[in-house]
């Protein structure tokens, strides 16, 4: 189960380099391969993204690919409220946990099959309203990862293509927010016992190996075809996760 779990710990790894939102299918692999409750797989999943986050940083920045007058708001606002999501997965029921979780893929995942139009908010904005907007994306996105243990990119990213923000722009903003949520809620988890540290240095170490695969991909491939991809796998998963939520 562990080299089976270590495997796709790769294969994640590369979808979160690639294209900023496939970090979230740690959540039910470290369930089922790893043997651990919602709330731990949501916690150790979530401080494994502050890692993956810091390398996908550095190798995106070398690329000129992250837009700081974007992404530093996001950021800021995520910062204030992944923590106070945290605290309240540790009061959250499982079952109601696993229908939250799969719900946010499902959604994010028809959206990036299905976008809708941009709506140019970006452009027309000017440099407070921008900041402001930003500011209150990473404010609800911040305590989503908190609550799920997602990275961001799954919900930050959708949102900000229907702002009119540039995709690789949104997607590089998404890799460092990975790390920015997952100080702020790893804190609240660690506290809460959520943090399987036997497991979480074994996958994140996978993980690192495959988001240096994924980053080179990112820049190689099609935008669009990452995305429709990891947006279908992601729509699997979620679907699988609300099931499971009433079997519990």
């Amino acid at each position: 189960m562990l080299i089976l779990l270590g495997l796709l710990s790769v294969v994640t790894g590369v979808l979160i380099g690639a294209s900023g939102v496939g970090g979230v299918l740690l959540i039910p692999l470290l369930a089922y391969f790893g043997g651990l409750s919602i709330h731990g797989s949501m916690g150790t999943a979530l401080f494994s993204f502050f890692f993956t986050g810091v390398i996908a940083t550095i190798t995106y920045q070398r690329y000129g690919s992250i837009d700081w007058k974007i992404t530093l708001p996001v950021c800021g606002g995520s910062l204030l409220t992944s923590y106070l999501g945290a605290q309240v997965n540790a009061y959250t029921d499982a079952m109601i946990l696993y229908v939250i979780l799969g719900a946010i893929i499902v959604l994010s995942s028809y959206f990036a099959l299905r976008p809708l139009k941009g709506t140019n908010v970006a452009d027309r904005l000017g440099p407070r309203g921008r900041f402001n907007t930003l500011l209150a994306v990473g404010l609800g996105v911040g305590f989503l990862c908190g609550l799920t243990g997602i990275g961001g990119g799954l919900v930050s990213i959708p949102v900000m293509l229907i702002l009119g923000f540039h995709p690789l722009a949104s997607i590089g903003t998404s890799q460092v927010l990975q790390s920015i949520v997952a100080i702020s809620g790893s804190i609240s988890n660690i506290a809460n016992g959520f943090v399987d540290f036997g497991l979480v240095w074994w996958v994140t170490l996978l993980e690192l190996l495959g988001v240096g695969i994924g980053v080179r991909i990112a820049h190689k491939v099609p935008v669009q075809t990452l995305k429709t991809c990891v947006s279908t796998l992601c729509l699997i998963f979620g679907v699988y996760m609300i099931i499971k939520a009433f079997m519990l």
